[in-house]
């Protein structure tokens, strides 16, 4: 039976850092809906174009011991795989793999030379 000090949620820093980036990606348009569940012990934070479409991205924070967690964002893929944009154990490493990530989602969604504005982790 699993216990509750064995789920994997996020710290509120953590949380803060992630929802930073939903929200400028809703300031241009990127994202409209959020979502935050959890299966088995494990959190997802997935932000979608619009609600009920499958999620651009998902974020998941993986326990690797005891003070030491992994950070894992992934986006669907060809053939309903699932591709890493970005995965880091530093939360600050992770936002700026994410912030490139959504970056060239961004830009591929409004052509190479989609102008909907830098995502930054600086606020």
């Amino acid at each position: 039976m699993q216990g509750s000090h064995e789920k994997i949620g996020y710290s509120r820093a953590e949380f803060r850092a992630i929802f930073q980036v939903y929200a400028k990606c809703v300031y241009t348009n990127l994202f409209k809906d959020f979502s935050f569940s959890e299966i088995n012990g494990q959190y997802f934070i997935s932000f979608r174009e619009e609600a009920g479409k499958k999620p651009l991205i998902t974020v998941e924070k993986q326990k690797l011991g005891p003070d030491r967690s992994l950070f894992i964002a992934t986006s669907p893929g060809p053939r309903n795989t699932l591709l890493t944009v970005a995965r880091s154990e530093k939360i600050s490493a992770f936002i700026e793999q994410l912030n490139k990530a959504i970056l060239t989602l961004s830009e591929n969604k409004n052509g190479k030379n989609g102008k909907s504005g830098k995502i930054s982790s600086k606020p």
